[in-house]
């Protein structure tokens, strides 16, 4: 029996999404990039990125941050687990993004300091339809149905 095989017959699925991030993680750590990782692994990877930043501060956080270097990333990797609705959110938050969102840290941080107040109420608005799962959508459910549907593609 395969690590993931083991890891997909625990009962908890949040204690599954940790142990594959672990496996993932360690497998990542391998490169200074993503190249090591599956496709099927980047998806796990770019929603973990964008979770975390979330739990951390929110919209302002994650583009203040590194982690919204990977927003198209991030978007699409939602909508590879069936979570069109949060994918939605992010794509309302980047529209809202003060001037033309990019993806280069420096620049973004630049125009978030002259964001007005409009604009952070709104990410704020966004992050409580986030953390109040306005979007109706199980992200770890369909994370960890995501996994065991490419179950081949994870933990090579």
């Amino acid at each position: 029996m395969s690590k993931i095989d083991s890891i997909l017959k625990l009962e908890d699925e949040v204690a599954i999404i940790e142990a594959i991030g672990t496996l993932i993680w360690e497998k990542k750590e391998e490169t200074q990039d993503f190249s090591a990782l599956t496709d099927e692994e980047k998806v796990f990877v770019f929603i973990d990125i964008f979770e975390g930043a979330m739990g951390h501060g929110g919209f302002e956080f994650f583009f203040n941050s590194e982690s919204g270097n990977f927003v198209e990333e991030i978007i699409t990797s939602y909508l590879e687990v069936k979570a069109p609705k949060t994918a939605e959110l992010i794509a309302n938050a980047v529209k809202s993004f003060p001037g033309t969102f990019t993806t280069d840290l420096a620049e973004r941080v630049a125009l978030i300091e002259k964001a007005d107040e409009e604009i952070i109420s709104g990410w704020e608005d966004l992050d409580e339809m986030f953390f109040n799962d306005e979007t109706e959508e199980d992200i770890v459910a369909l994370i960890v149905d995501y996994i065991k549907a490419n179950e081949s593609q994870f933990g090579q």
